[in-house]
């Protein structure tokens, strides 16, 4: 019936090397269509952190650091409250972090935006319990005017070993990395990753 959305399915891959994946979805007419996509490398380790390693405690910029909240988001209406403490404070703190890397304006899967706003609406349910963050990917969003060669990376982007975006982890009260999410993550899936690190809902 021509629905968009974002579609979720966990899948082991039991060995690295060049893989493809092959959907095939029942219509509600009772047809099957296929759906094919590029073929992509799997890795024997991931670049960014393991679950269950420490997260990076990156000095990342906060909204007291800088005039604006322009100077290190693109999101069009961004929560303050994404930009108040840095990654390494928010590790430090004792309580979980959901922290997502996005750049809302330049996303090469068009995500980042409901991304960060995900992570917003998340705040907003569980409150103090757990710090929320979103980092840009890029540091200087504001000088850019139109040249995107301009573009430098954000530096927790090298720090984190993250080589696309969207990305978000979730970090326990430890500091370690309890899950993450490559690409975007729904809210019911994030909601219970959190969940499973505070220990309940």
């Amino acid at each position: 019936t021509g629905r968009n959305g974002v579609y979720v399915a966990i899948v082991e891959f039991d060995a690295p090397g060049r893989w493809g994946i092959v959907a095939e979805i029942l219509g509600a007419d009772g047809n099957v269509r296929r759906a094919q996509s590029s073929v992509f490398q799997v890795n024997a380790a991931t670049s960014s952190p393991a679950i269950g390693q420490p997260a990076p405690a990156s000095v990342t910029k906060t909204s007291a650091d800088v005039a604006g909240l322009a100077e290190i988001t693109t999101s069009q209406e961004p929560d303050p409250d994404l930009y108040r403490i840095t990654v390494a404070q928010a590790i430090a703190s004792g309580i979980p972090t959901v922290v997502t890397f996005a750049t809302p304006a330049f996303c090469q899967r068009a995500t980042c935006g409901p991304q960060v706003e995900v992570v917003s609406a998340m705040k907003e349910r569980f409150g103090p319990r757990a710090n929320f963050i979103h980092v840009e990917v890029y540091e200087n969003p504001n000088e850019i005017e139109g040249d995107l060669s301009k573009l430098r990376l954000a530096p927790a982007m090298t720090e984190w070993g993250l080589l696309t975006e969207p990305f978000t982890f979730v970090i326990d009260g430890q500091g370690l990395v309890a899950a993450k999410f490559e690409g975007f993550v729904t809210e019911g899936e994030l909601e219970g990753a959190l969940a499973a690190t505070l220990g309940g809902p």
